[in-house]
């Protein structure tokens, strides 16, 4: 018995000392990947709610569904609804034709002959952008001269395919690019602080052309006019009418607002010294990340519990995929089983619309200890 006894202890130790030793030899690892940025929303209260039966009656008033019928491409179908209302929308800037400032309102109006200025404009495509589930917002831009101070309403979109804003200009069917790239506002000004926006360029239409008679020698404006921006802090303006909030300006406080000033038609803006003057010194505030995801990974011996975290309006769920192609829905919290060599999983939201965001990537691999 005690011969036995001996055995199962030195029996017990070995395997012991052999499951340490392995132990010593390799653990797994997380694998830096350079994932989308993420950065919360931290000033841009609201979002059009999916739930409003505003959304859906006016897809299926104005047909906006054949608009972009077949179009799997996200930023493709942007383009072809802008294009849509710049072809349905008459510009008149000096005159517009007096109606409520609301997008049904607006678009029957211009159905009809109406003509409207920019901020009709992006009214209208701020509905319809949002109303697919794209998250578009309004901004307000200008040369800002004492002696050119006009200023333009326009859109910036959210696209989930290029992870960036972009301003999406509606009146003139319009966009900014660098380098094959649409331009977010702030990359714009960037360029025109910098050296006038000499590589920055005009892209019109659904194929990019050039300043061409089609757009009937009304070009737009250029990317002077991107010289300051300043951006509604409420986006929520279609589906909580006809009482939407009051919104206030956001402006980025950084050397250029610090130093300089910002004339509107030979005055300083009308913003400055207001209550409903927003500054911030945070860029990644204004150039928030919806749809982005960010991870926690927590690795336990040969398991690794994942949280998942995202500033998605109207998000519907969370998916995961081993393979890009086949998603499945998950969790924001859930534990895997490691295996060896490597472990790749790939997340990304999707909100009650369909619309789907960004790729995350989580890689974990076995390192070998030796």
């Amino acid at each position: 018995m005690k011969t036995r006894m001996t055995f199962f202890i030195v029996g017990c130790l070995a395997m012991t000392l052999q499951a340490i030793g392995e132990g010593e030899n390799g653990r797994f690892k997380q694998i830096p990947i350079d994932n989308p940025r993420y950065s919360n929303n931290e000033l841009f209260r609201a979002y059009e709610r999916f739930e409003s039966p505003r959304i859906n009656q006016l897809r299926e008033t104005y047909h906006l569904d054949d608009v972009v019928k077949n179009e799997t491409d996200e930023w493709r179908r942007m383009l072809l609804l802008r294009h849509w209302i710049k072809s349905n929308i008459k510009i008149e800037n000096d005159n517009p034709t007096q109606t409520r400032g609301d997008a049904f309102a607006i678009l029957d109006a211009a159905l009809k002959g109406g003509g409207f200025h920019c901020a009709h404009f992006s009214i209208v495509q701020q509905a319809v952008l949002n109303s697919f589930g794209y998250i578009t917002r309004r901004l307000g831009c200008g040369p800002g001269l004492i002696d050119d101070g006009g200023h333009h309403g326009v859109n910036e979109v959210w696209i989930n395919k290029f992870n960036k804003w972009a301003i999406i200009d509606a009146k003139y069917d319009l966009h900014f690019e660098k380098d094959g790239a649409p331009l977010s506002a702030l990359e714009i000004r960037d360029e025109i602080w910098k050296d006038g926006g000499k590589n920055v360029v005009r892209s019109f239409g659904l194929d990019g052309a050039s300043e061409t008679s089609e757009y009937s020698g009304d070009f737009g404006p250029s990317a002077t006019t991107y010289r300051w921006c300043s951006w509604e802090n409420t986006t929520n303006r279609f589906t909580s009418f006809p009482n939407p909030p009051n919104s206030l300006t956001i402006m980025l406080d950084d050397e250029i607002f610090q130093n300089k000033i910002w004339y509107r038609d030979g005055k300083p803006h009308w913003a400055y010294n207001t209550p409903y003057l927003i500054t911030t010194t945070r860029r990644d505030w204004i150039e928030w990340t919806p749809n982005v995801i960010d991870s926690q990974v927590t690795i336990n011996d040969a398991a690794a519990s994942i949280f998942l975290k995202s500033f998605t309006p109207n998000l519907e769920t969370y998916q995961r995929s081993n393979n890009k192609t086949d998603w499945d829905r998950c969790d924001e919290s859930l534990t895997i089983e490691l295996s060896k060599p490597t472990n790749k999983l790939f997340f990304r939201t999707k909100n009650k619309f369909g619309v789907t965001g960004p790729v995350h990537t989580i890689q974990i691999e076995w390192v070998d200890g030796s």
